[in-house]
């Protein structure tokens, strides 16, 4: 199995090579560094992300939080949230013939898995900015689909350009249960409608099959400052075109203390692309908790608007000082005029 899916993988990307495909958009800059370095994980941890070795990778994806994680959230919130995911898993993993340390799971991918859910969603919101579609980039082995994918009422779609971890994806999304439909089984007529149902699976370079303003969340977790910044950059225009007015892009790094590849300005960048920071944990960075959470919202032109003075507004508003730099003559005369 594990050679068909990457089999599958390399066909696509050599087809689309030619017409989709840049150098740059495929690219995992820390990690190829790593391996040009000769530097190696431990026996727990993947070997090569640029092969894949099949379903056992992930339990070594799994093992990628290799210490108890801080959280200040409240258990009641935090709690159920893990054990749901820890249900799911091991379902996943069962199904799979795979076993994991339980023991280490709960503070763990289970705790990552539940803030990854909770931030996004934390304070109430219009309904309009309900979350239904969902899109996770740079999704590793495909842990945000155990939560997110069988919580909303649209689509949950996956992407990601390394062989490794987008073979992994495709054998995580069929095992959760749900309607899925992968690139790789169908790349020459592939659609994502945009009232999709269900997990959808694709290439980072085939992005422009995302129809645009139709999903409510962007998910960016411990990606971004792995990645050249010229991904970075075209990332975010894909996601300005593709996220509905007002939805939420999702970052959660440690910001500007460790960034081993793009040096991209993000806050700067983002703003200029049309999205407003609208939360930003103020935290210690892998104190209170694992990466510092921050909510971006593509800027909504019906919210811009309610907030901007209007012309006829500003009109008034010139006439009324100069009625008052002149006491109240200007009034007067309009008064006598009319």
């Amino acid at each position: 199995m594990s050679q068909s899916l990457e089999n599958k993988f390399l066909s696509a990307l050599e087809k689309d090579r030619v017409r989709f495909i840049k150098k740059w958009l495929v690219s995992w800059d820390y990690q190829e560094t790593r391996k040009k370095r000769g530097v190696k994980y431990d026996d727990s941890l993947p070997a090569d992300f640029f092969r894949y070795n099949g379903p056992e990778d992930l339990v070594k994806w799994m093992n990628w939080f290799q210490s108890d994680y801080k959280d200040y959230l409240p258990s009641s919130l935090v709690d159920p949230l893990i054990k749901r995911s820890r249900t799911n898993d091991e379902k996943i993993l069962n199904s799979l013939g795979l076993n994991t340390d339980w023991s280490a799971y709960d503070k763990r991918v289970g705790l990552n898995n539940a803030h990854d859910f909770i931030f996004p969603q934390l304070y109430p919101a219009p309904d309009r900015y309900k979350i239904r579609n969902v899109i996770d980039f740079g999704a590793g082995y495909g842990r945000q689909a155990n939560l997110w994918a069988c919580h909303i009422e649209g689509m949950f779609v996956g992407i990601d350009a390394i062989p490794n971890s987008y073979c992994l994806q495709q054998v995580y999304y069929k095992a959760l249960g749900l309607p899925f439909s992968d690139y790789m089984d169908a790349p020459d007529n592939f659609s994502i409608p945009k009232t999709g149902k269900g997990i959808f699976h694709i290439p980072t370079w085939r992005t422009d099959l995302l129809p645009e303003n139709t999903f409510d969340l962007v998910m960016c977790v411990q990606v971004l400052p792995e990645l050249n910044s010229t991904l970075v950059s075209h990332m975010f225009d894909v996601f300005q075109r593709v996220l509905k007015p007002g939805g939420i892009l999702y970052i959660r790094d440690h910001t500007y203390t460790w960034k081993p590849a793009g040096k991209l300005d993000t806050e700067s960048v983002l703003a200029d692309k049309g999205f407003s920071l609208e939360f930003k944990a103020h935290i210690i960075n892998d104190k209170d908790l694992h990466g510092v959470p921050r909510i971006w919202r593509k800027n909504d032109p019906e919210v811009i608007r309610s907030v901007t003075m209007t012309a006829e507004a500003k009109k008034k508003q010139l006439l009324e000082d100069a009625d008052a730099l002149s006491g109240g003559l200007l009034r007067k005369l309009k008064k006598k005029i009319s």
